[in-house]
C-alpha cells in the first residue's frame, strides 16, 4: 500500500538521520539523492526451525528487480525507525506480523545511494498463511542457505553475515 505523501529522511553513511527529506517519487530517482546521503532501506530475514530462509519472488511487473527473489523490506518512511519499517514491510508484503522485540540486528551496508539495515528473526512461518501483496509479489518459498547463491536475486549482501549465525 503506497501512502499518498510518503516521505523518506535521508541518512548518512552510518545510518544517522540528516534532516534532508525526499518524497517517495523523488526517492525513486537516485539522481535526487545528493552525494554523501543515502535512502534508508530495511530488510528482514525470516529463518525457520530447519534453518531455511523465507524469500519472496517480486512481481514480474515491478519496475525494479522484476521476478527476482529477496527478503521482506523496503524504504524506511519519515519518522520510522528501521526496525519499525521492517515490521511494517513484512506485514504489508506477506501479511505476517512480527514482534519487533524478537528481531535481531544482522548487518548494515551501503551502496551508492542506499543505506541497508538488515534484521533477522527465527520464526516458523507457514507459507500457506502468507497473504501476498499481489502488486508486489508472486510467491514465497523457503530455501536452504546453500541454495541462495544460485538464485536470481536482488542482492544478498547480508549472506556472509547470515552464514555466521546459522
Amino acid at each position: 500500500m503506497t501512502r499518498i505523501m510518503e516521505k523518506h529522511e535521508l541518512v548518512d553513511k552510518t545510518g544517522n538521520k540528516t534532516g534532508k527529506i525526499l518524497t517517495h517519487m523523488e526517492a525513486r530517482d537516485p539522481n535526487n539523492v545528493p552525494n554523501g546521503y543515502y535512502i534508508p532501506v530495511v530488510g528482514v530475514i525470516i529463518i525457520n526451525g530447519d534453518n531455511k530462509i523465507l524469500l519472496q519472488k517480486r512481481s514480474r511487473f515491478k519496475r525494479a528487480n522484476p521476478s527476482k527473489w529477496g527478503i521482506c523490506g523496503g524504504k524506511v518512511d519519515l519518522g520510522e525507525t528501521p526496525i519499525d519499517a521492517g515490521v511494517r514491510e513484512t506485514l504489508e508484503e506477506i501479511g505476517i506480523f512480527l514482534n519487533k522485540d524478537e528481531l535481531k540486528f544482522l548487518s548494515m551496508d551501503t551502496n551508492e545511494k542506499a543505506h541497508f539495515t538488515v534484521y533477522y528473526i527465527r520464526k516458523n512461518v507457514d507459507v500457506n498463511e502468507c497473504k501476498l501483496q499481489e502488486e508486489e509479489l508472486e510467491e514465497v518459498k523457503y530455501f536452504k542457505i546453500e541454495e541462495l547463491e544460485d538464485l536470481d536475486n536482488e542482492g544478498f549482501e547480508w549472506l556472509d553475515d547470515l552464514k555466521k549465525i546459522i
